[in-house]
């Protein structure tokens, strides 16, 4: 759960935001697109550049169950990796269905070389280069500080929007990432440092940061110049693991329900990654929720389940930054919608209004944008 400040740790703290950022490969893919090393051709991290990297390398036998699905995605034109995590659980639930319990070792021991070939792509795509040019200009461009100061920005409308109404001065920010992605290029991107950040700022106050509800000047309560004087925390966990520690990376799919002593459990995710434990009680405290770059399925339905149980609850709110060009506002808070998979009699209307889209064009926006 979240720690919960005090004004023992901050003198005129004076309320506390809780907000969990879900940032899935949509954010690698368009730094990778903007910074990407020429010596690889101008590849990201997309699952049909994976694809093609795996068969150009030879780097997994024609007998890998996981590697044939691969290649019926791609003469589907399938290129997200949500579809190769379907792949998996389409796998998965035919063996259960079909009785071959016996052949799920056999997936999972296949799932196990995707996983190596996967390490080796990270480190031919992600190079020092990038990093190194992500850095500069995370640092140059001040894109951590706008990003946690002015996201309110890129929301339109937001009159009813209960989060930027409680917001005031001395108020404490506290950005909690989930980093679904392998690498670190968020946690570069979104790094504090020096020139962006300084603990004890002022001479006679302890505030740190400030934060701007309405700098778009869109939201009619108030003017485009207002800032809260506050204090910001952030913090980052890659619950599915590391580049720089190839056997922490966790490939499977999500089952709404499954028995532990059952050899399915081993392509489970949220099983290996002990979600339950480590993550679920960080759901009930937080405020605001963000969904930025992912391809929302029921591949991560553990995440989209906890937040829709939340939204119902109604102590909470989503912004969700759509990368789809093509989708409409509505079709975005329905796919949300599809990925949980454990919806009972709850008002949909009631969840779709404290949902709030960002239609993303050329990574214009202040929330984890590249704008220079």
């Amino acid at each position: 759960m979240y720690i919960k400040y005090s004004t023992d740790d901050y003198e005129k703290l004076d309320g506390q935001h809780n907000i969990m950022v879900l940032v899935g490969n949509g954010f690698d893919i368009a730094v990778l697109n903007k910074f990407g090393d020429k010596k690889m051709n101008g590849k990201s991290t997309k699952y049909s550049d994976f694809f093609e990297y795996v068969t150009y390398f030879r780097l997994c036998d024609d007998n890998n169950l996981i590697y044939k699905k691969m290649k019926e995605d791609h003469e589907q034109d399938k290129e997200n990796w949500c579809d190769f995590e379907s792949s998996v659980d389409e796998l998965l639930g035919e063996m259960i269905n079909d009785g071959r319990q016996g052949e799920i070792p056999k997936l999972e021991t296949d799932l196990d070389a995707i996983q190596n070939a996967f390490s080796r792509f990270l480190n031919d795509i992600v190079t020092t280069d990038v990093v190194l040019k992500l850095n500069d200009k995370s640092k140059v461009n001040k894109w951590a500080d706008i990003s946690l100061s002015k996201f309110m920005g890129d929301i339109n409308p937001k009159d009813n929007m209960m989060f930027v109404k409680n917001t005031y001065h001395y108020n404490l920010y506290n950005f909690l990432f989930i980093n679904f992605n392998y690498t670190d290029l968020l946690d570069n991107y979104i790094y504090l440092d020096k020139s962006q950040f300084e603990p004890h700022r002022h001479k006679n106050a302890d505030r740190n940061f400030t934060f701007f509800p309405n700098p778009d000047g869109k939201l009619t309560e108030f003017n485009e110049d207002t800032s809260w004087s506050s204090y910001i925390m952030t913090n980052i966990i890659h619950p599915h693991g590391r580049q720089n520690i190839p056997r922490s990376m966790i490939f499977g799919t999500e089952l709404n329900e499954y028995d532990k002593s059952h050899v399915e459990k081993r392509l489970i995710k949220s099983y290996w990654a002990q979600d339950d434990l480590k993550y679920r009680k960080y759901f009930e405290d937080t405020e605001l929720f963000i969904i930025y770059g992912m391809s929302m399925s029921k591949t991560d339905s553990w995440w989209m389940n906890n937040v829709c149980s939340c939204l119902e609850k109604g102590k909470s709110e989503l912004i969700i930054y759509n990368f789809e060009t093509k989708l409409p506002e509505e079709s975005v808070k329905d796919n949300f919608l599809k990925a949980c998979t454990n919806k009972r009699n709850i008002n949909i209307e009631e969840i779709k209004e404290k949902i709030f889209v960002v239609q993303l064009h050329n990574n214009d926006n202040y929330f984890l944008g590249l704008r220079e």
